[in-house]
């Protein structure tokens, strides 16, 4: 990254309206660097010379969805403050980047760029888990498991979920989620919406946004192509494309897995071991070995989460209610049956009776 300030300054984009370049920070066919005016931090992210008119779109789509979305946005108001809004969680959990520089053009589309607000806070792959035990690693899953949740309520999926996408912030607080009216503070942004995909839901129309792109040539293009990364893929993806259930949740499973044993569930080089994946299940030869060494709830989450079958794998919102339970409920979390009846319950407790709480 060190010819990124050279690049930018030939760009004429050193400096964008009095904030100044500070640093690059990575990026793929996007690149993203760090600018300060006074004492005010932004990230700017740069689309130089897009390989193909779609390319250009889905970085269009990125900053819209970012800009508008379910959360921050309702076709009858328009935007609207997140005090608001939708969003229901603590406006400091918001789980997207805050637009904060319009999306612009130079060169005629050749360099398109925008910015959003900088947060401080650590990035999932630099966390330091080594020396974490097991409760500490079941509670940053729920922490996880909370954002994802919000995440997935702006009517998207990620599709490209991996620790380098995914930002902690300090101060996070998660409640105890049967105190009605109480939502947790995981304090979590997710990064990199390039690969994201609108989901389909019955109330889509309420909410459904226009944008100016082509959004559907951009998932279009998705469900035609493989990330490079073959590690947030679900195998069921090859067969069912744009209709598959609970993409994101996957990618969740093999981090939850790679966080308690500290390696992949299975060795996925090609194709091939995608396909054997959603044929066979055919993770490693230790994967029921270590999940042997789980807590039995632990064990039977994480095996639903990684199902080569999406309707089989659970919910992002139900994710957090099974987490809550090792957590927050773990004495009652100890009979196989039960626990079993609570993941086919969407991780709600079956035996609760709404009943009782009138007497």
């Amino acid at each position: 990254m060190d010819d990124v300030e050279g690049v930018l300054q030939k760009l004429g984009l050193q400096e964008i309206e009095g904030y100044t370049f500070q640093e690059a920070m990575g990026g793929g066919s996007a690149l993203t660097s760090l600018y300060k005016k006074n004492d005010e931090l932004i990230v700017f992210k740069f689309l130089i010379c897009p390989r193909n008119p779609i390319e250009l779109e889905r970085f269009k789509l990125e900053y819209s969805v970012l800009d508008k979305n379910r959360l921050n946005f309702c076709n009858c108001r328009g935007r609207v403050p997140l005090s608001e809004s939708n969003f229901l969680g603590p406006e400091e959990s918001y789980p997207l980047p805050k637009v904060k520089y319009p999306l612009t053009h130079a060169f005629d589309t050749l360099v398109s760029y925008f910015g959003y607000e900088f947060e401080s806070g650590v990035l999932l792959s630099k966390l330091e888990t080594s020396q974490y035990n097991i409760n500490q690693k079941t509670d940053l899953l729920f922490r996880l498991a909370s954002a994802l949740n919000y995440f997935n309520r702006t009517g998207y999926s990620h599709r490209d979920l991996h620790p380098d996408n995914i930002l902690l912030l300090d101060g996070h607080l998660m409640v105890n989620v049967d105190r009605a009216g109480k939502e947790n503070n995981p304090k979590i942004k997710f990064l990199d919406m390039g690969n994201c995909q609108r989901t389909q839901l019955e109330s889509d129309w309420m909410y459904r946004i226009e944008r100016d792109l082509d959004e559907d040539a951009v998932f279009e293009d998705n469900n035609r192509r493989l990330l490079s990364s073959f590690i947030s893929m679900p195998p069921d993806f090859l067969d069912k494309g744009e209709n598959i259930r609970n993409y994101d949740t996957w990618a969740f499973g093999i981090y939850a897995y790679q966080l308690f044993f500290n390696c992949l569930p299975s060795g996925v080089n090609d194709l091939g071991d995608v396909a054997r994946l959603r044929d066979t299940r055919e993770f490693s030869q230790e994967y029921k070995g270590n999940l042997s060494k789980l807590p039995i709830g632990l064990r039977l989450i994480l095996n639903h989460l990684l199902s080569p079958k999406g309707e089989m794998r659970p919910s992002s919102d139900a994710v957090v209610r099974l987490f809550s339970w090792p957590v927050q409920r773990s004495e009652e979390f100890i009979d196989e049956n039960f626990i079993k009846r609570v993941i086919h319950n969407d991780g709600f407790d079956p035996d609760y009776d709404p009943h009782e709480d009138y007497y």
